[in-house]
């Protein structure tokens, strides 16, 4: 059989090595240049209407709304990019919550992920949607998610440094739900709340109703009737 042997190659034409080398070249300058692709993040969509979300449950609410919370909290973590949560659309975030509560009224888990997540922005614009989002909530099942409105007024007190909206908060939680049926904190946040408003008479009475209808320990109760006489004192000086 014939082989072929060096002898009887052929040369390439310089043309078209010189050919070859500037292609190469070119294809070496061209990734310099080209600016690397940058990762691009996808706002909050408008949701849809709560309708919609409830017919395309299929007759089972409960599951579809878990399904859209967690499709919620991962929305930050998208293809090559993680996003901060202050740069997303809160108003568009908190229509979706309110429309997933719609899917299940029952469930904590939208009112948590407000107060716990969500409320920890930096931006108290963001901040005041979303506790504003709780507060409304809170008006529509009282009984059911009195807990979450007392969070929101610790978050809007102290968080965010809006004493307006948390006696806000907390005079509708009062309204609606007995003192003696909130635990100690929330009544106790409640006080400080109007004293530090220089509602001494309104907070005197709080207390006092803390100490008639809370069990509690002789030292919490001197350390309660020591707060009664600060007020008084702070009362009489003032006048």
């Amino acid at each position: 059989m014939f082989r072929a042997t060096s002898s009887s190659r052929r040369p390439s034409p310089r043309w078209l090595i010189a050919l070859v080398l500037i292609a190469m070249g070119f294809q070496a300058t061209w990734k310099i240049m080209t600016p690397l692709p940058t990762a691009q993040f996808t706002d909050f969509p408008s949701p849809p209407s709560s309708e919609v979300l409830r017919l395309s449950s299929l007759g089972d609410p409960i599951s579809m709304a878990i399904f859209w919370m967690v499709w919620l909290q991962t929305f930050d973590d998208q293809a090559g990019v993680v996003v901060p949560f202050h740069k997303m659309n809160f108003h568009h975030l908190t229509r979706w919550l309110e429309r997933i509560l719609s899917l299940d009224p029952r469930s904590d888990y939208p009112l948590f992920a407000a107060i716990r997540v969500y409320a920890f922005v930096p931006d108290p614009d963001q901040q005041r949607l979303i506790l504003d989002f709780v507060h409304q909530a809170f008006l529509d099942a009282p009984k059911n998610r009195w807990q979450w409105l007392a969070f929101a007024t610790l978050q809007a007190r102290h968080r965010l440094q809006d004493p307006q909206r948390a006696r806000l908060y907390m005079d509708d939680l009062g309204k609606t739900i007995f003192d003696n049926q909130l635990p100690f904190w929330v009544r106790g946040l409640h006080a400080r709340i109007l004293s530090e408003q220089n509602e001494l008479e309104g907070a005197k009475a709080v207390i006092g109703g803390i100490m008639v209808h809370e069990p509690a320990t002789e030292r919490q109760k001197r350390a309660l009737a020591t707060w009664i006489e600060q007020l008084e004192h702070y009362e009489k000086n003032s006048q």
